[in-house]
């Protein structure tokens, strides 16, 4: 339903287009909100639900291109703390399971 109300506004006919607003609104709240746990939490949950709900390979493609980017709660520092490292077990698992699709 999200798809489909996603696509109407933006005029997008394409589910793969969709996904790529969905991936880079995610690579950009990481990127640049990552010490901010609220957001955080919110959009590695997004990851987790697309990387449940979506069934083919198509959405770890996306994020394989963006291997570059630094999350910087995925570093590993004296200012590490409980919440990084819950956001970096949410972000692991999603990819995880983005990667048992690919493998079939």
């Amino acid at each position: 339903q999200l798809y489909r109300r996603l696509s109407e506004v933006l005029g997008l006919n394409d589910e793969t287009m969709v996904l790529s607003v969905f991936i880079g609104k995610i690579i950009t709240n990481l990127k640049y909100w990552g010490r901010c746990e609220p957001i955080t939490s919110k959009t590695l949950q997004l990851l987790n639900d697309l990387s449940i709900g979506y069934p083919s390979g198509k959405s770890s493609q996306i994020l394989g291109k963006r291997e570059d980017e630094h999350f910087s709660f995925l570093g590993i520092n004296n200012q590490s703390n409980l919440t990084d490292m819950r956001c970096r077990t949410t972000f692991y698992t999603a990819l995880g399971r983005l990667l048992m699709v690919d493998l079939g």
